[in-house]
């Protein structure tokens, strides 16, 4: 589907849309990064594994001990961005 998707835009379609949508293409570009942050400050087993279970992800984060470690992460980030 994607591959399909870029076959029809042409680069100057392409050009077009990055230039009148700055934002959104620089909010995807932030998800991006920090996407590619957190895939490098794993080991590679454990880029694997949840590469090979992202469809268990949401599962995880809704779960019990799922909340309760994104809570921690999310404490200590918090604890970061104010140092």
């Amino acid at each position: 589907m994607l591959a399909d998707l870029l076959n029809i835009i042409t680069p100057d379609a392409l050009f077009h849309a990055i230039k009148t949508n700055p934002t959104v293409v620089q909010m995807a570009l932030q998800k991006f990064e920090a996407c590619r942050s957190f895939g490098q400050a794993l080991d590679q087993e454990q880029q694997v594994v949840i590469s090979n279970n992202l469809h268990r992800v949401n599962d995880y984060f809704k779960s019990t001990e799922g909340k309760d470690l994104l809570g921690i992460l999310a404490d200590d980030f918090v604890r970061f961005t104010k140092t």
